[in-house]
């Protein structure tokens, strides 16, 4: 018995033997180099005759789609003394349209399985949804009809100023550092008015506006020739294509103002600027650097 444990035990040796020499026989041998893997990403541009640009792109990855709208009105090019202006039509936007009452818009994405939401940044403000697939035409029928129409009355005005009011409250005034690095720090770091302004925007330019003020910066800047519509997910560009002639197209342009002039003077020396904050337990620092202008590429739409 001992002698035959001892057999199977060499045969065992002698097998793993040979099965090590041919793989090290295989892993010598020259290996053709694996053909380089190039990352494309389908993007397509194009322009509606009222001035939409779209922009199409195929990731068949998962059975859901997004569907973006990026207006060109943000923190920086609001008009001047109505500092919040940009921030409080990102709240106006949910407020109803001509076929969605107030509120409906968010429930329509989530009772149809998706998630929503919107920001204002510094050149522009966006809304969003992801949804399936199959819902496409719901999130395109959605965005335009609130583009086409939104909501604009003293109702809706007097409950947002009231709700952006108490956001700049809670957000800002009432929390230790404040946001200061995106809020303070540019006021202190430019001099042109709209690089510099209180991008939250003073309680009393959001308290002081009126129906009218608010009505037409919404005909202004809530325009197609003003906005990027951007739809990204499974979906066929045919169809989409289609479905966006047939909510987006009819929708008129506006008469839009000339881009404010966002230019900086030469900074010869650095600044230096202190904020106390008396809800600020410990000191913090921000610093910022000014840089070279963008570079931007021509879209062919």
């Amino acid at each position: 018995m001992l002698l035959r444990v001892r057999s199977g035990i060499q045969r065992i040796a002698i097998v793993t033997a040979v099965f090590m020499l041919s793989w090290q026989a295989a892993s010598a041998a020259p290996h053709a180099p694996a053909p380089a893997v190039e990352l494309k990403v389908p993007i397509e541009y194009y322009k509606l005759p009222n001035g939409l640009r779209v922009v199409l792109s195929q990731d068949h990855t998962a059975p859901t789609v997004c569907v973006a709208v990026y207006y060109r009105i943000g923190f920086r090019v609001e008009p001047k003394d109505r500092t919040g202006f940009a921030h409080l039509f990102e709240h106006m936007m949910f407020q109803g349209s001509q076929n969605l009452g107030k509120m409906e818009f968010i429930k329509l994405v989530q009772q149809n399985g998706g998630i929503l939401n919107g920001s204002t940044r510094f050149d522009f403000t966006n809304y969003f949804e992801i949804l399936p697939s199959n819902k496409l035409e719901t999130a395109l029928w959605a965005e335009a009809d609130r583009m086409n129409g939104l909501a604009v009355n003293e109702d809706n005005l007097k409950n947002q100023q009231g709700v952006v009011g108490n956001e700049v409250k809670g957000a800002v005034i009432n929390r230790p550092y404040g946001g200061f690095p995106w809020l303070d720090m540019p006021q202190y770091a430019n001099t042109n008015w709209y690089n510099a302004h209180n991008f939250y925007g003073d309680l009393k330019d959001i308290e002081a506006a009126t129906l009218t003020e608010v009505q037409s910066f919404f005909k202004t800047y809530y325009a197609p020739n003003n906005a990027a519509l951007a739809i990204v997910g499974d979906f066929d560009p045919a169809q989409a294509r289609q479905m966006v002639e047939k909510y987006f197209g009819g929708i008129k342009q506006s008469q839009l103002p000339s881009v404010p002039d966002l230019s900086e003077p030469k900074q010869e020396k650095e600044k230096l600027a202190t904020k106390v904050d008396a809800l600020a337990k410990r000191p913090a620092i921000a610093v910022a650097y000014h840089m070279p202008e963008r570079l931007y590429c021509s879209s062919p739409a």
